[in-house]
This record gives structure tokens, sequence and C-alpha cells, in this order.
């Protein structure tokens, strides 16, 4: 790939910061984005002093308002027109129910409905830059995920685990039927799960307190080996002829596809569902 531009959302911390450095070492144009101003300009400054990398830049929106993940595709579209990469990376896991500046339950805003949007924004300026690609960092905790439309927002008996679950699975139905959709275009979509990695998602609640994180920590790995599945998708020549696909770590540094049972009804239900919720900001 010829000096691609990526954009990684959710790059001020774990896995996020950590594939947009390896990818700043690379060579490669990045676009770094985060919802605070002040950790955006030190992640900008500790990836420019590690690497020297001139070719990086950054973004700024809260993907619990779907007004400003617009904002952001349409700055993102007008301001970096060669866009060939985007890895949907930023994601929530909260222990109390939430809602966003729309109303929709926090996890589902930001996990789901704010790449989709993203995306959906993006994907001319994806095309015309063909060939390019679409990670979507899901997780295999999919495999206890839920998808329920009578109480998708989770209003009934909220659990911040299971409704973090069902978020990963809409992420990766949305993927698989987005590569249906695209297929032939030149741009490819594939989820991966990243590996259990020790980020801030473990302290940013008490879901894992109590002794679980403890318990956890010794099959953790670091944020760089979280960084590893996504950087095979965004960037391996052979990835690039992968579409919609599921991908999982295998060992330290390799990775395989999971073949999935695919429910294509449910996805293509999801879809809509998501395509009414953000109709407005298309």
């Amino acid at each position: 790939m010829t000096t691609p531009t990526f954009l990684v959302t959710g790059a001020t911390d774990g896995i996020g910061k950590a594939t947009a450095l390896a990818l700043a070492r690379q060579g490669a144009s990045v676009i770094i984005h985060g919802r605070n101003a002040a950790k955006l300009a030190a992640t900008l400054a500790q990836l420019c002093d590690a690497t020297g990398n001139p070719a990086l830049h950054t973004v700024q929106a809260d993907f619990a308002s779907l007004a400003e993940t617009a904002a952001l595709a349409e700055q993102v579209r007008l301001e970096y027109p060669a866009l060939s990469v985007l890895i949907n990376n930023a994601g929530l896991l909260t222990d109390h129910r939430q809602t966003s500046i729309d109303g929709f339950e926090l996890t589902f805003a930001v996990n789901v409905l704010a790449p989709f949007l993203l995306t959906t924004r993006l994907l001319d300026t994806l095309k015309a830059n063909a060939p390019a690609r679409i990670v979507n960092v899901a997780s295999t905790a999919m495999g206890g995920g839920v998808i329920d439309f009578s109480n998708l927002q989770v209003e009934r008996r909220f659990d911040g685990w299971q409704a973090y679950a069902n978020s990963k699975l809409m992420n990766v139905l949305l993927s698989k039927h987005l590569a249906g959709q695209i297929a032939g275009s030149g741009v490819v979509s594939n989820a991966l799960c990243p590996g259990l990695i020790d980020t801030n998602f473990f302290h940013t609640n008490t879901l894992f307190a109590g002794g679980t994180y403890e318990r956890l920590r010794p099959g953790m790995r670091p944020p760089a080996e979280g960084a590893l599945v996504p950087l095979y998708l965004a960037t391996d020549p052979t990835a690039g002829m992968s579409n919609g696909q599921f991908y999982v770590r295998q060992g330290r540094d390799g990775r395989r596809a999971v073949a999935l049972d695919w429910d294509g009804r449910l996805a293509d239900q999801l879809w809509k569902y998501c395509l009414g919720c953000v109709e407005r900001w298309l």
C-alpha cells in the first residue's frame, strides 16, 4: 500500500493508540481520533516524538453525539480526501445504564451507531480511494450477545457486560452485512477480536472489581499486542482480499478467520434499524 491515509477512532488510549503508533512508525498518514482535546494533543506529541512522522493529524468528536460524529465524517471527507483505511476502534463499557445526547442507550450509541454513521458517511471517500479497507474492532464477547428489538436499548434488566456483548455482536453483523453491499467496489469490510488486552476498560467501571481484574490479568496482553490483528487487516496485502470475515488472534503474532453462523435476515433488520436511528444525520 502506497502512503495510505488511516483514520483510527478511539486512538488516545489502549489498542487504538497502539495501532496509531505502529502505523506512524510505518510512515503512514494517520488521523488520530479522540473526544478529549488535551488527550488528543498529548497523544499527538507522544507519537510525533516516538516516530518523527510529520503526517500525523487529530480530529475530535464525542461518539455519544451523532451530530458530532457526522461533523467528524464531514471534516475527514473535506480535509483528508485520500482516506483509504477506516479503523473503527472506539468503544465503551459501562457499569450502569446511561443515555447519549440523542437519547440512545450509551453503549449502543457509542459502540454501534457512531461507527455505523461514520462508516456510512465516509463510504464514498473510501470507494474513491479503492483499494480501501474498513476494520471493525469487535470481540468474542459477541458470543454472549443477544439482539432483542423489543429491548435493544436495554431499558429492562440493564447489565453493562450484556450491553457490551450485544454491541459487539451488532458490530460483527453490520460489518458482514456491509461487506455484501460493497462487494466488488474495491472496499472490504472485516471485523476482529484483538484478544484479552489490558486496557482502560478494566479500570473505568466496577464490573471487574472484587478481584475479577486481578484474576484475569495474568492472561491479558499489552495494547501493542492487541493492535496486531487490526494492523494485519489494515495493512497486510493478503488481508485486502478478505471481505466479510471475522478474525481472532492465533498465538502472539498470528490470526485466523473464524466461520460464523451467519443470520442474514437478522443483520438486514439491524441495518435498517440503525439507518432509522441515524437517518437525520446522513
